[in-house]
């Protein structure tokens, strides 16, 4: 049995939204991992938030309703969610009538849960009054749909949603305050941690926020999110979080990777986190997901793929600003290569370490190549055909060290490659990107 009362994945991310197909598979993931909710919010789902106000078009309409109809066939509680805050004028007559016509039209199509998003908008001047307008607009929404008693759920995600965004602090936000004291009880609040991507919650942060909203916060968690670079995605663990942040929260929902394919991983291991015993770890969690995983990766006798195998690519594409044990090696391998200290009997046994990385890796795309799991194949290959390259990139710098005319690879270069070289990855991992995921 779950200790979270709310668990489940969020499509929260910038960028393509998943398919209808995508999110049937998805669906039927979650139930088999014991998850319940799924909520509804790709950025760039125009009528979810470009264009709020207007109703979909019936093509739209009847793709959505299916969606809310394989969420709910599924065991699935279907959260939709509408994004007004960019120009959302609280004041306007219209915008008030709008606002409710959008969320009974979508009520229409079945949906029975809902959620008001007001991230990643400007602030006003005062934010205590911009607080009270959001209860007011949630407030609007709840009468609009449950005129006899509300009958599902409504959450809302605020403007200071993480702890690097509150001012002054946690603690003394006359935002969150406000927020607090006006929302109704019944209503829950989406909160991301201490920041925008929070690789550690603790519990003692989560008290703090409770204790400013009046409720416990139900976490947006972005852990596995990866939409602010084209350079990384993250096949690691649920991790950060101690076992005892289950009995503060209302709930956690996983904003994930946007290939859909990658979250197998991190959300089975959520699963396991929101049911597990005292003695679970992360690693090992990461383990039984990996071993679950492994059969998506076919079984080709001439292209075998090894748990180790995969071990590797998840432990090279972990978690935001950190490797897994056995891509640190391969890192540490390659750093003392390119040392000109190394000597050559060192640099020989480097060079052995880093192509046996190398033929792993590229064991693991040779299968999904010769597989009939092409989504996974798509949404792998990029990240192991860049690794892949810099291995050897590095490799045929360190076996021609010293001739006078080494190989160049003239192909790289762009604008974020050359900002990544100057050491922009060393900068703290939180204060990379401003927007929500």
């Amino acid at each position: 049995m779950n200790a979270v009362p709310i668990l489940g994945v969020i499509e929260g991310f910038y960028g393509r939204p998943w398919t209808p197909a995508q999110r049937g598979r998805l669906f039927g993931r979650m139930a088999a991992w014991g998850m319940n909710t799924y909520l509804y919010a790709p950025k760039d789902d125009r009528w979810h938030r470009q264009k709020w106000r207007e109703l979909y078009p019936q093509a739209e309409a009847e793709a959505l309703q299916t969606l809310i109809e394989d969420a709910q066939q599924h065991g699935i509680q279907f959260v939709y969610a509408l994004a007004p805050g960019l120009d959302l004028d609280w004041n306007d007559a219209g915008d008030r009538r709008a606002l409710a016509e959008k969320f009974t039209s979508v009520q229409e199509l079945g949906a029975q849960h809902y959620a008001l998003l007001f991230d990643d908008i400007p602030y006003a001047a005062d934010r205590a009054v911009q607080a009270r307008e959001q209860v007011a607009a949630t407030h609007h929404v709840m009468d609009a749909l449950w005129p006899e008693g509300q009958a599902g759920l409504m959450l809302l995600c605020p403007t200071e949603y993480c702890g690097e965004r509150a001012q002054p602090s946690v603690a003394a936000s006359p935002y969150l305050r406000a927020l607090g004291e006006g929302l109704r009880a019944s209503a829950e609040i989406l909160w991301t941690g201490p920041q925008v991507i929070s690789t550690e919650i603790s519990v003692q942060s989560v008290l703090e926020v409770n204790a400013a909203l009046g409720r416990p916060a139900l976490l947006w968690d972005n852990l596995h999110a990866n939409d602010f670079t084209l350079h990384r995605a993250h096949l690691g663990p649920y991790a950060g979080r101690p076992l005892d942040l289950r009995e503060q929260v209302a709930g956690m929902l996983s904003n994930p990777n946007n290939q859909l394919e990658l979250n197998t991983p991190g959300l089975a291991s959520l699963a396991e986190y929101a049911r597990a015993a005292p003695d679970w770890t992360p690693a090992a969690s990461l383990d039984r997901a990996l071993e679950a995983w492994l059969p998506e990766f076919g079984d080709a006798p001439t292209h075998p793929v090894t748990l180790d195998d995969l071990r590797l690519v998840a432990h090279m594409l972990y978690l935001p600003g950190e490797l897994g044990p056995q891509a640190r090696r391969v890192l540490e391998a390659a750093e003392h290569l390119m040392d000109p200290q190394s000597g050559e009997a060192e640099g020989a046994a480097l060079v052995d370490e880093l192509r046996t990385a190398q033929h792993r890796i590229m064991a693991v795309l040779r299968a999904l190549e010769a597989g009939t799991n092409r989504d996974l194949l798509f949404d792998l290959h990029p990240y192991l055909a860049d690794v892949l390259e810099e291995l050897n990139r590095l490799l045929v710098a360190a076996t021609q060290r010293g001739e006078d005319d080494p190989a160049e690879f003239r192909y790289r270069g762009s604008l974020a490659d050359r900002l990544m070289a100057l050491g922009w990855e060393d900068i703290a991992f939180p204060k990379q990107d401003e927007r929500q995921r």
